[in-house]
C-alpha cells in the first residue's frame, strides 16, 4: 500500500469517526435543557442547540454567539459553538472554543459537568488530529 492510499485512508477514518461523534451529540440530549427558553436576554446556557436546523447553521451560529457572551464563564456554549463550528467546516475556530472551554471546565475544577469534559475531551483529541493532518502540530 503506498503512502498516500494510507493517508487518505486515515482521513477517511477521521472523517468518518468524527461525523459519527457530531450525530451522535446532535441526537443525544443526555443534558436536559429548558423546551422553552425566554427570549429576553436571561437565554438558557443550554440554548444553542434547541432546535438545530441543520439547513440554517448560520442562524444556529448567530444565537450560539449570543448564549457565548452571555455565559462566559460557562464551557457548555462553547461546547455546543465548537460543533456548529466543525459543522460549517471552520475547524480552527471550533478548536480554539474547545481550548477555552477546556480551560474553564480546569477552572471549575470537581464541580464541572463531567459530560460537557468528556465532550470537550473527545473534539479536542479531533483538533489534534485535525492539526496533524494538516501539518500545523
Amino acid at each position: 500500500m503506498s503512502s498516500t492510499t494510507v493517508i487518505r485512508f486515515l482521513r477517511f477514518l477521521a472523517k468518518l469517526f468524527l461525523s459519527g461523534l457530531l450525530l451522535s451529540g446532535l441526537s443525544c440530549n443526555s443534558r436536559s435543557a429548558p423546551n422553552n427558553p425566554s427570549a429576553d436576554s436571561n437565554i438558557s446556557s443550554q440554548a444553542c442547540l434547541e432546535n438545530l436546523d441543520l439547513k440554517e447553521l448560520d442562524q444556529a451560529l448567530l444565537r450560539c454567539n449570543s448564549v457565548v457572551s452571555q455565559h462566559q464563564n460557562d464551557p457548555e456554549p462553547l461546547n455546543d459553538r465548537s460543533l456548529i463550528y466543525t459543522l460549517l467546516g471552520q475547524t480552527n475556530l471550533a478548536c480554539q472554543d474547545v481550548s477555552k472551554g477546556l480551560q474553564l471546565l480546569n477552572q471549575q475544577g470537581a464541580s464541572a459537568d463531567p459530560m460537557v469534559r468528556h465532550e470537550l475531551t473527545v473534539r479536542k483529541d479531533s483538533c489534534m488530529q485535525h492539526l496533524n493532518m494538516t501539518g500545523k502540530g
